[in-house]
């Protein structure tokens, strides 16, 4: 079965589109409203999600999100659950790996701290990416900016205290990670395919753990149709969307585009949590903001690697 977004042939080497091609631009255009779509439905899922955290608990909730999308994606393509050849087989780990302690991570934060926040922290692992290596100055003055807003969002009398932001960090370094890595894995494996792997392997390291902490879900119908809406809007479709999306841009424009998701989480964060943010820390959240997409924008040298690694 196709997947409802249709992959581009990879273009030969030989003979690229040129930049200003019909394609480059149907590309292009696909990709925002791709990536726009990840955000919102990111977004909404991580709100409805501390809803679950409440109810159940942070592992719990990670439980439903992570089993059920993976049953989901199952059912639509059984093939897909063949296992990769043996060279790609690592690379999916290591995905399947960051992934898992990605959003423990992230779940934990959400559950100390407002979404907004910790969505913001969370994007100082692109902003990584993208400064990887770079000796430029404009790129220090994405760090500096990004580091100013986390100092604004550490000060004691800020909504974040210390694990919450500790937990955001490690978030992010597992985003940075996780980017890395899903460019190289939809080289290999096809999005969909990609997408359905990771989610079982995450399964298959999520459940022991479920099980040995014990079960606090029996009698949640409540919890589990939450969970259901987690899988869907956080899982599911983001993911599979996230990694066309990937492959169908640079690094560069992929991250100027995606900065805008602290800004969707903490709107999300207010509709359905009714958190609000101090002044200050919505500052911090503008600055983090500004500095994940101008190092995006501007850093070429990530972009042109990254670009390189799947052909287009």
């Amino acid at each position: 079965m196709r997947s409802d977004v249709d992959i581009p042939p990879r273009q030969p080497a030989s003979s690229p589109a040129p930049p200003g091609s019909a394609t480059t631009r149907r590309d292009s255009a696909t990709a925002v409203l791709l990536v726009v779509a990840v955000g919102l439905l990111m977004q909404c899922g991580s709100a409805v999600a501390v809803k679950v955290i409440d109810s159940v608990g942070v592992f719990e909730a990670l439980w439903l999100r992570t089993v059920l999308a993976a049953l989901m994606l199952a059912a639509l393509h059984p093939r897909w659950l063949r296992l990769p050849k043996k060279g790609d087989r690592l690379l999916l780990l290591a995905l399947t790996v960051c992934l898992v302690a990605m959003n423990l991570s992230f779940y934990e934060a959400i559950s100390r701290a407002p979404v907004g926040i910790v969505v913001a922290v969370e994007f100082l692992g692109p902003l990584a990416v993208a400064v990887a290596g770079s000796r430029r100055l404009l790129d220090l003055v994405w760090v500096v900016l990004a580091g100013v807003g986390v100092a604004l969002l550490a000060r004691p009398s800020g909504s974040v205290g210390l694990a919450g932001l500790l937990l955001a960090l490690a978030a992010a370094a597992c985003w940075a990670g996780f980017i890395v890595i899903a460019k190289r894995t939809v080289s290999r494996i096809e999005p969909f395919r990609a997408t359905t792997l990771m989610l079982v392997g995450a399964s298959l390291i999520v459940t022991p753990i479920w099980l040995g902490t014990g079960v606090k879900i029996v009698g949640q119908q409540r919890a589990l149709l939450l969970g259901l809406a987690v899988a869907v809007l956080s899982s599911a479709l983001p993911y599979f969307l996230e990694l066309v999306a990937i492959k169908r841009v640079r690094a560069s424009t992929y991250g100027i585009l995606l900065s805008i998701e602290p800004a969707i989480a903490a709107l999300m964060g207010f509709l359905i949590l009714s958190q609000r943010l101090a002044h200050r820390e919505i500052w911090a959240i503008v600055a983090i903001i500004v500095a994940a997409g101008g190092a995006s924008w501007a850093s070429p040298s990530v972009s042109g690697r990254r670009s390189r690694e799947v052909g287009t």
